[in-house]
């Protein structure tokens, strides 16, 4: 039973993450409008932790799963990547490079310079 609360308050969420992302004028995508929702009624404990624990533990097993039709589809696109991969490759390094300094710089000043 723990199971089907779960996924029913899981489901639930999404459907109103649906429902609320067609009535906002913003560009947010519904499935993040639902995690919201969640984690706010979690955080106010509107929603008990546990009635949801089994279900999310299952989903993060499995969560492997989830990417293979995203890999299959870089697949399927392997000629446009190959015909930008200049851009992609200059953008991917530089970004990594920004987050690596900005979290240097954020590491080093939350707990100092060590020796």
């Amino acid at each position: 039973m723990p199971y089907f609360i779960g996924f029913f308050l899981i489901g639930a969420f999404y459907f109103i993450g649906i429902f609320t992302a067609s009535l906002l004028p913003l560009p947010i995508p519904s499935s993040i409008i639902s995690m919201l929702l969640l984690f706010l009624c979690l955080t106010l404990r509107i929603i008990p932790v546990h009635w949801i624990k089994d279900a999310s533990m299952l989903l993060m097993k499995i969560m492997p799963l989830f990417f293979i039709p995203a890999s299959l589809g870089i697949f399927e696109q392997a000629d446009l990547l190959a015909s930008n991969i200049l851009p992609l490759l200059v953008g991917t390094l530089l970004s990594s490079l920004v987050v690596l300094i900005i979290t240097a710089k954020l590491i080093e000043k939350t707990q100092g310079e060590k020796a």
